[in-house]
């Protein structure tokens, strides 16, 4: 038997990616023309004012079939990783800043990375050093690395919080199952017994029953998502170039 998420679980299993955008610096010149920008130049435009939660970056691969192949496990349960990156501002970049004049080439050259770069790695806050990851890390390994530079920049447990954010999604999966199967009784209660019948009442009261434990596992939610970010100071990076 195959267990599927329901349709509101499915909505937060997603990796909310950041592309961003080089800025104009010329229109008659290209931007290999003026070099990439300076480590902590780069860093600023990936962390958008107003969002200053921890980078997760990823670097797109041409040999990579899937582009989030460095970060998720095909054949095992990705629910407590995609939860996690919530908590980052998670932020894609092209394969080609390989390239040494593309604007975001220093995001990866910057850094003193041992022999190759990283797919993937965690940035706490400028100036930090990055977690790195190669894209073979196992799930315990990305999720500890995850947990760790959580831990720098909230003052709650993501351990804790992420644990239970999977149970209320346990909650969704059985109420959204349950009203998709209340709903089909009440359309053909309808069809056969007029909507004014006592089963389509009580079909009718038991959906509303559900839309009142929707509304707990909400709160309940939003209760588990907020770890309490902290103020981030932004120093320059030490590696630069």
């Amino acid at each position: 038997m195959t267990f599927e998420r329901g349709a509101t679980s499915k909505d937060r299993l997603r990796v909310d990616w950041v592309h961003p955008v080089p800025p104009k610096r010329a229109v008659e010149r290209t931007s290999a023309d003026f070099g990439p920008l300076p480590l902590d130049a780069a860093l600023n435009l990936l962390w958008e004012a107003g969002d200053s939660r921890p980078l997760l970056v990823l670097r797109e691969c041409n040999l990579c079939k899937e582009g989030d192949e460095a970060l998720l496990q095909r054949s095992l349960n990705n629910d407590r990783t995609l939860l996690l990156t919530k908590w980052f501002r998670t932020v894609r970049l092209p394969a080609h800043i390989a390239e040494a004049g593309h604007p975001f080439h220093n995001v990866f050259a910057g850094y003193d990375f041992k022999d190759s770069w990283p797919h993937v790695f965690l940035l706490a806050h400028p100036g930090a050093t990055p977690v790195t990851f190669t894209g073979q890390q196992t799930q315990t390994q990305l999720w500890k690395g995850m947990q760790d530079v959580l831990g720098q920049r909230y003052t709650k447990n993501p351990a804790k919080a992420v644990k239970e954010w999977l149970a209320v999604l346990d909650a969704f999966d059985t109420i959204d199952t349950r009203r998709r199967q209340l709903q089909d009784q009440l359309d053909e209660v309808r069809a056969t017994d007029g909507p004014d019948s006592s089963r389509a009442k009580k079909l009718t009261e038991g959906l509303a029953r559900l839309d009142d434990e929707r509304k707990l596992a909400l709160a309940r939610e939003a209760k588990a998502r907020e770890l309490g970010l902290l103020p981030m100071v932004r120093q320059v990076a030490t590696q630069g170039k």
